[in-house]
């Protein structure tokens, strides 16, 4: 038999064993990184693992075709060296942007769901598609210099093809990093109740597109995120989601003023004690006199809700509580 294809075979067995021995080496790797807390090791061995399977058995392979090429010389082109070169660049792309990918879907996906809104798991879903696909865009853009191909104009074409897409999708780009700003700065979440260009509601939905509010009258608007991005937002929610409720009782000046001021204090001592699911104890309730002219004096009672979905009904309960007991006290509005 000729030598040369017995190194042949030589080469390609020894390609079977290596890539063999590589993925069951590399099975052990896995195991053993399962059982550490950090994730870090995992990623590796698993960007790595099956690209040095494959190339454990390509570069055996390569030299192998090389000592066959003796018996074809007709095919030596086939063993020209930048096709060994070429392997070790499309390896190397395929390690770092598997790495990439697990690393972004890996840490990127628990930071995102750390939030309410899904907003910052699209935008690590989109991260990972254009990190994958540019690492491998330049991987194929070095595999082509090594071919003395003129890569200029894939790069400008790519350009302007960017350029284009950019310019047709100029409104949804502003909207997606209008969402990604929300998400970043944090002005509000879901479930917090804000006041974004006159429009008053609850944060239903924030998308990569826009955010959707629940109007008090249950009315759903969505809000264009770049608008947001530029708007005053008044948040309700925070620093905490109390609401102060300042209600004004008006009566006649000729009123004993200390008897007023005990009267609606108890009242709001009794509303406080009696409906704690309503009303926040911290601040306490304050009544002060406001306003005062020829006939009448007006006093501003300042309550706090627990939450601001409680604002129209504490009103309405405190109300109430101080008609009966203006009633009860004989004490005439004005």
């Amino acid at each position: 038999m000729d030598p040369a294809i017995v190194d042949t075979i030589l080469f390609l067995a020894a390609g079977i064993i290596a890539a063999v021995v590589v993925h069951f080496v590399f099975i052990f790797l896995k195991k053993q990184a399962e059982k550490t807390e950090t994730m870090m090791d995992d990623l590796i061995v698993h960007s790595l693992g099956a690209p040095l399977t494959i190339l454990a058995f390509f570069i055996p392979f390569f030299f192998a075709i090389h000592h066959l090429i003796d018996l074809y010389p007709e095919y030596q082109w086939i063993a020209d060296a930048n096709i060994l070169l070429s392997a070790y660049v499309i390896v190397g792309t395929w390690i770092v942007a598997t790495f990439l990918d697990d690393f972004l879907r890996i840490y990127g996906t628990a930071l995102a769901e750390t939030t309410e809104t899904d907003l910052d798991d699209r935008i690590v879903e989109i991260l990972q598609k254009i990190g994958k696909y540019f690492i491998w865009f330049i991987g194929i853009l070095y595999i082509l210099t090594l071919y003395s191909v003129n890569i200029t104009p894939l790069i400008a074409g790519a350009g302007v093809v960017g350029i284009a897409i950019a310019l047709a999708a100029q409104d949804l780009f502003s909207n997606f990093f209008g969402g990604a700003v929300i998400i970043t700065d944090q002005p509000f979440k879901v479930g917090d109740r804000v006041l974004i260009n006159d429009v008053l509601g609850d944060v239903t939905h924030i998308g990569p597109r826009s955010t959707r509010l629940l109007t008090l009258d249950k009315d759903v608007v969505s809000i264009p995120n770049t608008k947001i991005a530029t708007s005053v937002v008044h948040n309700y929610s925070l620093p905490n989601p109390q609401v102060r409720i300042q209600i004004p009782v008006t009566v006649s000046n000729s009123e004993d003023i200390t008897r007023i001021k005990r009267v609606l204090g108890e009242i709001c001592d009794e509303a406080v004690k009696g409906r704690p699911d309503l009303f926040a104890h911290d601040p306490s309730p304050t009544v002060y006199l406001m306003q005062m002219d020829k006939s009448t004096i007006t006093f501003q009672i300042t309550v706090y809700a627990a939450g601001f979905q409680y604002d129209n009904i504490i009103q309405d309960y405190m109300n109430v509580r101080i008609i009966e007991r203006f009633r009860k006290e004989e004490i005439p509005f004005c």
